[in-house]
């Protein structure tokens, strides 16, 4: 048989991948990887070195800010803190001032009064006059009371018939004093119902308001004057008659004897006689000329801003 004569064995080119078709694949099989470029003496490529990236310096985080509705709650917090200690502190402040010094407010207590005048128009126009006296007492031993002006006023029968000023005074730790004044109306327009009751009536049911500004006094410690106000009620008193001027005295006689004089104890080391002047009143109504007694219990009420005590 005769030899038969082949050809160079060739080796297939590889062709590369085009819309993901590669040699000898369908349109519809994976892609295959594209061969690596070759060097020159067949040589595969080394793979890239990996150089990490450079670290950039970053600035701290900020702090997140606090909203105006934190700062506020911060705020009320404080202030509730502080007002709690200042009330504790003038809580024990009180009890200490309470313990060293026991105070007790001042009584007061209409001892007499006078219905000098009381006349009422036709016209229920009033004309009033009003002698009273008033006798405060200070029960504490260690604590004064300085009273400004005081503005008396006074009521019969539930209508107002006269007001006057009393000056202020000090008034001692443990003292007494005694209050003289005198309150008026002229011509003041009344209700007429209420000037229909004081003519039809002989005695009326009186009752007083004083008002005044008052401090108390501890030593060289002087406080700030606050509102004080007297109510008296619970007298009565009607219209005085008017005194009858005094008769003339008589003429002494010429023969009468002189009396002889009486020589009293005492008085023979030199001290003089001492006078005792007492204050009589009557308890009538007719007389003029002296003040009516009463029993008129009065009560006081503190006023701190808008606060009555």
């Amino acid at each position: 048989m005769g030899d038969r004569a082949y050809g160079a064995a060739t080796k297939p080119v590889p062709v590369r991948a085009t819309n993901g078709v590669a040699n000898g694949g369908g349109a519809g099989g994976p892609p295959r990887p594209a061969p690596p470029s070759m060097l020159p003496g067949g040589r595969v490529p080394p793979p890239p070195m990996y150089r990490p990236k450079p670290v950039q310096s970053r600035p701290p985080p900020r702090r997140p800010r606090r909203s105006a509705r934190g700062w506020c709650c911060v705020c009320c917090l404080w202030m509730t803190l502080v007002l709690v200690g200042l009330v504790f502190l003038g809580a024990i402040a009180a009890g200490v001032f309470y313990v060293v010094y026991h105070p007790r407010p001042p009584s007061f207590a209409v001892t007499s009064l006078r219905l000098a005048a009381l006349n009422v128009s036709d016209s229920d126009a009033l004309t009033s006059r009003i002698d009273f006296t008033v006798t405060a007492r200070n029960p504490n031993e260690k604590i004064a009371f300085a009273y400004g002006d005081i503005a008396a006023s006074f009521s019969a029968d539930g209508a107002d018939v006269g007001a006057g000023t009393v000056p202020g005074f000090l008034h001692p730790a443990g003292n007494t004093t005694v209050i003289r004044g005198a309150a008026s109306a002229a011509a003041a327009t009344i209700d007429p119902v209420q000037a229909a009751a004081l003519r039809s009536r002989k005695s009326h049911a009186m009752s007083a308001e004083m008002d005044a500004k008052v401090g108390f006094q501890i030593g060289g410690f002087k406080s700030k004057r606050i509102s004080v106000r007297v109510i008296c009620k619970g007298f009565s008193a009607g219209v005085a008659k008017p005194t009858p001027p005094p008769a003339p005295a008589p003429a002494p006689e010429a023969d009468a004897a002189a009396p002889a004089p009486v020589r009293s104890r005492g008085h023979g080391r030199g001290r003089s006689p001492r006078s005792v002047v007492r204050t009589s009143f009557s308890s009538s109504s007719g007389d003029g000329g002296k003040m009516t007694p009463t029993d008129a219990k009065c009560k006081v009420r503190i006023k701190i801003w808008i606060w009555s005590f």
